[in-house]
């Protein structure tokens, strides 16, 4: 009975202090305001801690907050008192810096704790903050100039990757090498890299009497992150070492065989299906004679079928930095296009403006008789700034032309100007006045044209305005035309939002016997947004489209109208892949229309498909039914009623064979549309390089139209001759250099001394000398390869004689040092980061050397003799860490190792007691 009794007792006296307990936790509420925190790492996060007095009398109370993890370091580290009314609240913040060492995925959290003063009720509350993925790789080329001297010797390229984001990463470095050093050009190297950390990876490459051969070459390197993002790229130079070199002038052998080439000679035959023959000469000189340039170009074909020789874009000029001119065939494109021969000239009074003058007669071939002429025209120009399209830039013109195929002559002057650039505007205007007379008609109009263009943005808004207007006897070839061209463009993250506004009329006017153009209008309105997914890229674009045009048809005497309207959406995809070079694009566009020659709505649409991989290209498109007014006109003309299709295929590839000395390219084009039934078309080209400079080529047309009853197919070989440029200059100097050791009254030559000047590497004889001979005036980095030992600064050179220059090599210095943690019990448990750390010692002459520490925390620094001061960088290192006696001064002496020490002491927690009540205790 006794026992149940004291149970009894036991059991109220439990409730009673649990009531008591709940009684005093019920005088408050603390809590964050936001659940949880997601950051990247360096950044400062805030959060805010809401405490509500829920009772009727007034608290005091100590307020503390904590962090669980040295990669959260809160910035406010001292408790505060606060007070608070009945029935009162507070907001306070707190913010903390997030440790640049933090890595992604970890959950870290900040403890709040409010103690009422006087009392042991306590409550805390935990907010959750976890770290977001952030990628930063960097990497460095740390030689940009490799030398080579013997066979056996290995190239090496030393490449230093740094992940200074959270997250471990997969790089790929692609080296691409010059043909002759491997038969696969690109080669690839995979690292995987933690976070905070950084390694020196080296490619190599054995020189073989290939490479041997070679002076010099180029090395492209590459870095990709795994999904393809490019890193960065990068160039390296491999030089063959010599006491005694020439200068020659770089030649490129990288020429593609596109038209108007510097230095060749191309020569070709063409059979045609005709059994005929044409025969085709190509030739370009370029020659640098003292200051100026002497360039001359020839193009020159033969038709057996009417025995006839065409002298095309043949040009013989002169220029030099102030003055030029050009004779022979000139192409001016202005507000009229101007096509002939003749001559042009241009004088530079001053650095920023440019007279330019010529004249031509209107014909296309070099060597057609006078009677063939269209007509003769002459111009002039005056610029400032080169142009209006750049910053205070402007430009005067003035153009007559007498053109004998319409009987007209005009003339036409007109000026554009920049009137306000900036970085986020821009602004520009032109017009321009003509006058028109006709040798059919008495009289002369007048015409006149004026254009406005803007561009600018404001925050992350980008816009765009272009407009042109022009009165119908306007003298340019834009006559009566009024076109608008409008755009906004907004960037939000991953997406992207535009609005486009085009508009584009025509109604020339005629005069004499000038041909009249047809009149028509468009307008297009536009919205729009994409988004990025990685390597993929969705579109969305819905448009309004109207179109008028009145055509005279060959079988009616008046004009007819005709219109259309469209209400049409737009579709698109776009995927890449850097590392598996695959690239597609499929877009679909389609919608409803209405013309006045239908009775109906209408459904159109058309999709377009491309897909490259590799040396594999394909193109792709189909189209269902009409989507401009000149598709309906065609239809009508031809009195085809059935709907308009059209289908084309297109596929191509391109490739290269024996060491990229043969390059095959073939594609082929299969068409079926509505208006010509089915035509294919073939093109094949292979270009064979016999040496780096000759190629041989074989080049392959075939066409078949089922409309006609005869098939095209011709046939070309040829070959083509590549030289290096033509200097000739005879202030050609000789650049000698002499090395030495400072070693105190007595200077040693420095034998065998490796130097770079301008990427190439010589070594000096046994006097301590090297030579680089029929230099061109100019300014040379000469730089000795430095060593542990030996050092010295680059020095430029300006050569405008025969120059020598005396290098002197000073013995280095040695600093060696280590960092040490210091800790005490009340320290933070945090990570002691002891390798990788940087350290830099910028001398009195504001030279910068650094290196970086070993994984046990050890470091030495080579530097010239003179006084230095020595830091240690805090990137890498924890918040949590405060280094001791940084900035150090020393004195590098040669023969002397100067040792200095950097102290790293890990802050301290604060050590509290703290009493809970039963229920503020954190469950598990």
């Amino acid at each position: 009975m006794l026992s149940k009794f004291y149970k009894i007792v036991l059991f109220f006296t439990v409730l009673g202090s649990s009531l008591s307990a709940w009684s005093q936790d019920s005088r408050f509420t603390i809590e964050f305001t936001n659940n949880k925190i997601e950051t990247n790492s360096k950044e400062v996060i805030e959060a805010y801690i809401k405490i509500v007095n829920t009772s009727s009398n007034p608290i005091e109370g100590i307020f503390d907050t904590q962090s669980s993890h040295e990669d959260i370091y809160l910035s406010q580290r001292k408790a505060k008192n606060i007070t608070l009314a009945a029935h009162d609240s507070i907001f306070i913040p707190v913010k903390a810096i997030v440790s640049t060492t933090a890595k992604a995925g970890n959950k870290s959290t900040i403890e709040a704790i409010f103690t009422i003063a006087g009392t042991s009720v306590t409550k805390s509350v935990f907010l959750s903050v976890f770290i977001r993925e952030r990628k930063l790789v960097k990497v460095m080329l740390l030689e940009t100039n490799i030398i080579y001297e013997r066979t056996g010797d290995s190239l090496a390229i030393p490449i230093r990757i740094s992940n200074e984001g959270n997250t471990a990463q997969k790089v790929t470095i692609l080296a691409r090498y010059p043909d002759f050093i491997t038969r696969s050009a690109i080669e690839n190297k995979d690292i995987n890299i933690q976070p905070f950390t950084d390694t020196i990876v080296v490619l190599k490459k054995i020189v073989n009497k290939t490479i041997l051969n070679q002076e010099d070459f180029t090395i492209n390197i590459t870095a990709l992150y795994h999904n393809g993002d490019i890193i960065t790229n990068g160039t390296v130079r491999a030089s063959s070492i010599r006491q005694d070199r020439r200068y020659v002038m770089p030649y490129n052998p990288d020429y593609n065989y596109d038209f108007n080439q510097t230095n060749q000679v191309t020569a070709s035959v063409q059979h045609n299906s005709d059994n005929t023959n044409a025969y085709f000469l190509y030739a370009n000189a370029k020659a640098e004679i003292n200051k100026g340039t002497l360039q001359a170009n020839l193009d020159m074909n033969w038709w057996e079928n009417s025995d006839q020789v065409f002298l095309r874009n043949t040009w013989l000029g002169y220029s030099q930095k102030n003055f030029g001119a050009t004779i022979g065939n000139v192409s001016k494109f202005f507000d009229m296009n101007l096509i002939g021969r003749g001559a042009e000239a241009f004088y530079k009074p001053n650095e920023k403006s440019t007279i330019e003058a010529g004249a031509i007669d209107k014909t296309f071939n070099l060597i057609d008789n006078p009677s063939l002429s269209f007509g003769k025209s002459a111009w002039a120009v005056f610029t400032h700034n080169n142009g209006w399209m750049q910053k205070n830039g402007y430009e005067n013109t003035i153009i007559y032309d007498d053109d004998t195929y319409s009987g007209t002559k005009n003339y036409l002057a007109s000026s554009r100007f920049s009137l306000y650039t900036s970085e986020s505007f821009n602004l520009r205007f032109g017009g321009a006045v003509s006058n028109l007379t006709s040798n059919m008609e008495t009289g002369n109009k007048l015409g006149g044209a004026g254009e406005l263009q803007f561009n600018g943005k404001f925050k992350n808004l980008f816009y765009s305005s272009s407009n042109y207007l022009s009165s119908g006897y306007f003298s340019g070839m834009r006559k009566g035309v009024v076109n608008l061209n409008e755009r906004v463009n907004l960037p939000v993250g991953k997406f992207n939002f535009w609005g486009v506004y085009n508009y584009l009329s025509a109604k020339p006017e005629a005069f004499g016997n000038q041909f009249t153009s047809t009149h028509f209008s468009t307008a297009r309105y536009d919205i729009g947004a994409s988004r990025r997914f990685s390597s993929l890229v969705l579109s969305l674009s819905p448009y309004y489209y109207t179109e008028s045009r009145k055509e005279q048809l060959t079988s009616t005497l008046i004009p007819e109208e005709y219109s259309m309207k469209a209400a049409r959406m737009t579709l698109g995809l776009t995927y890449f892949n850097a590392p598996t070079k695959q690239n597609l694009s499929l877009s679909f566009e389609g919608g409803l229309f209405s013309a006045n020659t239908t009775e109906n709505k209408e459904f159109h649409f058309k999709t377009n498909f491309i897909y490259s991989w590799k040396f594999f290209n394909l193109l792709a498109f189909y189209q269902y039914n009409n989507f401009y007014l000149g598709e309906i006109i065609a239809n009508s003309q031809l009195g085809i009623n059935d709907t308009y299709t059209n289908l084309t295929i297109s596929p191509n590839l391109q490739h290269k064979f024996f060491n990229d000395k043969l390059n095959v390219n073939v594609g082929m084009v299969y068409s079926k549309n509505s208006i010509i039934s089915e035509s294919l078309q073939f093109t094949g080209r292979l270009d064979y390089n016999i040496t780096k400079d000759f190629t041989i080529f074989l080049y392959n047309y075939y066409s078949d139209f089922s409309t006609s009853i005869n098939t095209l197919n011709t046939i070309q070989v040829g070959l083509t001759k590549r030289f290096n440029p033509i200097k000739i200059d005879k202030s050609r100097n000789e650049l000698e250099v002499y090395v030495y050791y400072e070693t105190g009254n007595k200077n040693e030559p420095a034998v065998n001394q490796l130097v770079i000047i301008e990427g190439k590497a010589f070594r000096t004889d046994t006097n301590g000398i090297l030579k680089y001979r029929s230099l061109p005036a100019g300014s040379y980095s000469v730089k000795p390869v430095n060593t542990n030992e030996w050092y010295a600064d680059e020095v430029k050179v300006n050569v405008n004689e025969d120059t020598k220059i005396a290098i002197g090599l000073n013995k280095t210095a040695a600093i060696r040092g280590s960092i040490t943690y210091s800790t005490t019990d009340k320290s933070f448990d945090i990570t002691k980061k002891k390798g990788g750390l940087p350290l830099i010692a910028i001398g009195n002459n504001g030279k910068a050397f650094t290196t970086k520490t070993d994984e046990n925390g050890n470091f030495v620094l080579y530097v010239p003799k003179g006084s230095y001061t020595v830091s240690l960088e805090k990137t890498g290192l924890s918040e949590y860490v405060e280094v001791e006696d940084n900035n150090q001064l020393v004195s590098a002496e040669p023969n002397a190792i100067k040792e200095i020490k950097f102290t790293l002491n890990i802050k301290e927690k604060r050590v509290e007691t703290r009493k809970f009540s039963s229920s503020g205790f954190k469950k598990q």
